[in-house]
């Protein structure tokens, strides 16, 4: 899958946030997310998610193709680049040109 990062400012000293440009919504991604700890939340007028898993943090609107990705602050680099390869993995193709 292609996307876009960048470097997002976060109010947490230390804090590594990277927002994520994709050709599928939240809702979509979250089939990929098996093994993730995953909350939504339908009570707000554009319904939430979160996934966690060991210590990384996806967050992002169901119905909205950009997600932000806490990272944690001793592993963020490789945590990153594990994140990237794997969503570069996954489908679909299009998009993001």
């Amino acid at each position: 899958m292609r996307y876009r990062c960048k470097k997002t400012e976060n109010c947490f000293a230390g804090a590594r946030t990277y927002e994520y440009e994709l050709p599928v919504t939240g809702g979509e991604l979250l089939v990929f997310l098996e093994g993730w700890e995953i909350r939504e939340n339908h009570r707000f007028r554009r319904p939430v998610f979160s996934a966690k898993r060991n210590g990384l943090e996806i967050k992002g609107i169901l119905a909205s193709c950009v997600v932000k990705v806490n990272y944690t602050e001793e592993g963020w680099e490789k945590e990153k680049g594990e994140l990237e390869a794997w969503l570069e993995g996954i489908g679909p193709e299009d998009g993001m040109e």
